[in-house]
């Protein structure tokens, strides 16, 4: 998916920001989010459906020993968006590690054909032109850094038996990592736990890895 109007027209939805929110933390399966999210399983599926269309996940059938197979979704995309508001400058970018600026340099004949206005109009171009390709490269690295970030929370995720976790754990143990700054109480209010509770999940999960 590389339409930005049409990502924003998805991710403006209260809805559906909050089930991309749950299945980029794990697949799940849409009974699973109309009970964890509160939301009707009608909604769910009319959501899933529209962003699977668009290309933000993807499904796929698994079976369970408890019914009738069930179809997970997980995410098919990875893309950041930013957006820059400020007198006089509105912009939208999504950012793209394969994007490449070119330096086009101005000759010197040019140079001396044009007026004043005319090459003050252009030192400021390229000014603001330097000043784009290091935004760029700084979106590039950016980029590398949220890529590296996430491999992090992957790798400990991989290494970390999830099962014997429930939902609730599993959703505050990714609290923990991506909000490494937050204390309990940030995260109880999160969640919307007692701070007590998420102390004592907190000590479950530690015992739980302690055991591993």
């Amino acid at each position: 998916m590389t339409d930005m109007d049409s990502i924003l027209s998805i991710v403006e939805n209260p809805t559906r920001r909050k089930i991309l929110q749950a299945v980029v933390r794990e697949p799940h399966y849409p009974l699973q989010l109309s009970k964890e999210l509160g939301i009707s399983q009608q909604a769910v599926v009319k959501n899933l459906n529209l962003m699977e269309r668009e290309g933000l996940v993807v499904s796929y059938r698994e079976s369970s020993d408890r019914g009738p197979d069930r179809i997970f979704y997980k995410p098919s995309s990875e893309f950041t968006i930013t957006i820059d508001m400020r007198n006089s400058m509105f912009e939208m970018r999504m950012i793209s590690t394969g994007e490449r600026m070119e330096d086009r340099k101005p000759s010197s004949d040019d140079q001396e054909n044009k007026t004043h206005e005319e090459q003050k109009l252009e030192e400021v171009r390229a000014k603001i032109s330097s000043i784009d390709r290091q935004i760029a490269e700084f979106d590039r690295r950016r980029s590398a850094m949220v890529r590296q970030r996430s491999d992090l929370i992957n790798e400990f995720l991989d290494g970390t038996d999830l099962r014997n976790l429930d939902y609730e754990h599993r959703e505050l143990l990714y609290d923990m990592l991506n909000r490494p700054n937050w204390s309990a109480e940030d995260i109880s209010k999160s969640l919307g736990f007692n701070e007590s509770v998420v102390s004592r999940m907190i000590d479950d999960i530690l015992d739980m890895m302690n055991r591993e």
